[in-house]
């Protein structure tokens, strides 16, 4: 089974929008890189995290528990 490769221009620039290194974008994506839409993910956890002043595990556990109550594609994860 093939590996999705990171597009790290992509990464970079959704990191930098949010204001937050490059490595925290590629950690989230390692996480959800087997999703289709991982890079929204990765957006919306860095997003997370920016606005709510929070780190970055804690708006994981945040995106997580929002999609758990409405139900998303990312539950177990």
């Amino acid at each position: 089974m093939n590996q999705p490769v990171a597009n790290i221009e992509l990464l970079v620039q959704i990191a930098s929008q949010t204001g937050h290194p490059y490595a925290d974008a590629y950690t989230i994506w390692e996480i959800y890189r087997a999703y289709p839409d991982a890079y929204s993910i990765v957006d919306t956890v860095l997003w997370v995290a920016q606005n709510q002043g929070v780190s970055v595990v804690d708006a994981i556990k945040t995106v997580q528990d929002i999609e758990e109550q409405f139900g998303s594609s990312t539950n177990g994860v």
